[in-house]
């Protein structure tokens, strides 16, 4: 996939999803669909979510992790279906969550149904205040009723598709998984819908910027198969009392003797922009690495993620980060970083 960094420039583009609209192409992730009659055993055993609370037209998002505990990738539920689930992966760990879908089918769930639709649907991301207004206009159906985390199937008009009020953002906004043969009607389309409230086309630069503002996890940075969801501070999202899930074992032992280290939010109290890799200190010890680090635009600061000890992970305490051979302050805070204010 060849993807844009920035249109016409990052720091205009987040301003636009932040005040008004913004549009993403995000078809290079994969969607998988699994059907069947064992659709929802299947993905109870691969996702640390508890799928069966699921009502058809709501998402969820979970992890799919390794037998060690170790994360294979963070996904996104959608029940399409009495017996039918899109499942979205990362664009990096499309084929191997493919392959690994297919094996634990092959070894456990035989009537699961598996099928890749990475090319028969493109994805795009409608995010910011006016993407309701805009969605209204260009489809004429209530989006009004979709609530957050719901999805709902696009029949009967000049477009279809799945419409879900999910995003990356941490502002209202919606993902249009929509047949790739649409895909760029749907696009010339959302753009001039979108033109009077002055929506812009937004790339991967201006999407990282936003979901750091809330605290999103990067799978590749924040996350990985070496770090368990306890360890990412997203222990919400494990269904311990669902049964038996891959990886279960393992994180009930870690939950028992206790972690090494976890995933903590910060922001800097002196001036400096933390980078993915730099170091954190605490009291003349290192100890721990940026996995997420930027200059937030609407908060003027730096902020950042990274692991370090669970003793270090209250709010207000003080680290460190090295940039540029300087050690510079910082201080853990809660998360969200930024909070969209109330429409």
């Amino acid at each position: 996939w060849l993807m844009p960094i920035q249109y016409t420039g990052v720091l205009e583009e987040y301003f636009a999803v932040r005040k008004a609209a913004g549009f993403f192409d995000v078809s290079h992730m994969g969607r998988i669909e699994v059907s069947g009659d064992q659709a929802e055993a299947f993905l109870q055993w691969v996702s640390t979510n508890d799928i069966s609370r699921l009502q058809k037209g709501q998402a969820q998002y979970g992890m799919a992790c390794q037998p060690s505990g170790g994360i294979l990738d963070d996904v996104f539920v959608y029940k399409t279906g009495s017996a039918s689930f899109l499942v979205c992966v990362n664009a990096s760990n499309r084929e191997k969550m493919l392959q690994w879908f297919l094996k634990q089918q092959s070894e456990r769930f035989p009537r699961a149904i598996i099928r890749d639709q990475s090319a028969e649907l493109a994805q795009i991301a409608i995010q910011g205040p006016a993407s309701k207004a805009i969605m209204q206009n260009l489809m004429g159906v209530q989006i009004e009723t979709l609530k957050p985390r719901n999805c709902l199937a696009l029949e009967g008009m000049e477009f279809s598709g799945l419409l879900s009020r999910t995003g990356y953002t941490g502002e209202l906004g919606y993902e249009w998984y929509v047949p790739a043969a649409q895909a760029a009607s749907a696009w010339d389309r959302l753009l001039k819908a979108g033109a009077e409230f002055e929506a812009k086309p937004a790339g991967l630069g201006a999407r990282d910027l936003l979901r750091l503002d809330v605290g999103y996890l990067l799978y590749g940075n924040d996350i990985d198969e070496n770090t368990s969801p306890l360890e990412a501070s997203a222990e919400w999202v494990v269904a311990w009392d669902k049964g038996e899930f891959q990886g279960h074992l393992a994180l009930r032992k870690q939950q028992k003797d206790g972690l090494t280290r976890q995933l903590a939010a910060f922001e800097m109290v002196e001036r400096g922009i933390p980078r993915h890799d730099m170091t954190i200190s605490s009291k003349e010890q290192l100890v721990g690495k940026v996995t997420s680090g930027n200059f937030s635009p609407i908060l003027q600061k730096g902020i950042g993620l990274g692991y370090v000890p669970p003793a270090l992970c209250k709010e207000g305490m003080s680290l460190e980060i090295d940039i540029r051979g300087k050690r510079v302050q910082a201080k853990i805070v809660t998360l969200p970083f930024y909070k969209r204010p109330k429409s």
